[in-house]
C-alpha cells in the first residue's frame, strides 16, 4: 500500500518523489475510497496543521479575533464590491472574505492533486528550501459521515453539505459573534453539538476557484483536522522530501501547471513570466524586429 492509516503513519509514511508516485497514490486512493473524488491540500512545511486560517496563531497578538476580522471586512467591503453582487448571508460573506485572503473558518482544498503539489512546492516558508513538504488527501464524504451530525451519528450527511443548509448557516453565524441562544432558535439541537468540520458545497464565484478545482471545508473549532478522533477514516498524508522539490517543480512546469494557469489574471501572468527567466531560445523566433 502507498499509504497507511493515521494511527500507523508516524512509523512509516509514503514519500512523493516523482509524478509517478502521485499517480500511484491517486490510483490506490481511488480503490480505497470506492472511486470517490478525493480532495487535496499542499503544505510547504510538512509539520503545518490542517487548520482554518481564523484559528491559526497570528503574527501580532498570537490569536486572531475572528469576529473583529469578519465584521470589519463586511463593513468596509460594502463600498468596494463594484460589479460583485452583495452577499446575502453570513456564509457568502465568509466565501468572499476567504477569496481575498482574510483568515476565516473556511479552508481551501482542490480536487486536482497536481494543483495541491504546486502549492506544496511553490513557496518555501521562511526560506526553508530543504524543508520537507507534504500532500494531504481527504475523502469529503467520509469526513461528513464522521463529523456532520455529532448529535445523531446515524443521521450523518452522505456527500457534501449544501451551503444553504441550517447547520452551515449556524456555523457561519458563530464567526459573526452570534450567541448560542440566538443560534439555538435557528437549529433543532444545541449549538454545542455543531460539527467540528464539514465538507461543503461552494459557489464557483471566481475564475481562480474554477482554475484550481477549488473546494472548501468549514471548521467549527480550533482543533486541527488530523487531531480529531477517527481522522484516519478520511485523511491520508504523503511526505515530499525537501531534496526532491526542485525536480518536482520542473516536472510540474513541463506539465503546464504554472502560476498564471492557477491564478488567471495579468498580475500572476507577469509574475510567473518574470520568475521563468526566459532566454532568447524561448522566443520561438518572435524576437525584436527591424
Amino acid at each position: 500500500m502507498i499509504f497507511e492509516t493515521m494511527s500507523s503513519m508516524p512509523d512509516q509514511q509514503t514519500t512523493i518523489t516523482c509524478l509517478a508516485s502521485v499517480e500511484k497514490a491517486v490510483e490506490e486512493l481511488y480503490d480505497e475510497f470506492n472511486g470517490e473524488a478525493m480532495w487535496w491540500r499542499g503544505h510547504a512545511i510538512e509539520s503545518w496543521k490542517i487548520m482554518a486560517g481564523a484559528f491559526r496563531p497570528s503574527r501580532q497578538s498570537g490569536k486572531y479575533n475572528e469576529y473583529a476580522l469578519i465584521s470589519h471586512f463586511k463593513t468596509r467591503a460594502l463600498g468596494m464590491l463594484g460589479h460583485r453582487p452583495r452577499p446575502t448571508s453570513e456564509i457568502e460573506w465568509l466565501f468572499l472574505a476567504q477569496h481575498y485572503g482574510l483568515p476565516t473558518r473556511l479552508l481551501d482544498w482542490t480536487e486536482n492533486p497536481l494543483v495541491a503539489l504546486f502549492f506544496a512546492l511553490g513557496q518555501d516558508a521562511g526560506g526553508a528550501t530543504n524543508a520537507d513538504a507534504c500532500l494531504w488527501a481527504m475523502s469529503p464524504s467520509q469526513l461528513n459521515l464522521s463529523l456532520s451530525c455529532p448529535a445523531k451519528p446515524g443521521e450523518a450527511q452522505l456527500g457534501l453539505v449544501g451551503s444553504d443548509e441550517r447547520v452551515v448557516q449556524a456555523m457561519a453565524k458563530q464567526a459573526f459573534g452570534y450567541k448560542n441562544e440566538a443560534i439555538k432558535g435557528f437549529l433543532s439541537f444545541d449549538p454545542s453539538l455543531l460539527p467540528k468540520a464539514l465538507a461543503i458545497e461552494s459557489p464557483e464565484m471566481d475564475a481562480r476557484i474554477v482554475a484550481q478545482s477549488g473546494r472548501f471545508t468549514l471548521h467549527g473549532c480550533d482543533r486541527s483536522l488530523e487531531s480529531l478522533s477517527e481522522s484516519g477514516k478520511y485523511l491520508r498524508k504523503f511526505i515530499i522530501p525537501g531534496s526532491e522539490k526542485s525536480k518536482l517543480r520542473q516536472k510540474l512546469e513541463l506539465m503546464g501547471v504554472q502560476l498564471w494557469n492557477l491564478f488567471p489574471d495579468l498580475q500572476s501572468l507577469a509574475e510567473g513570466l518574470r520568475k521563468h527567466e526566459f532566454t532568447s531560445s524561448d522566443l520561438g523566433g518572435l524576437g525584436p524586429q527591424g
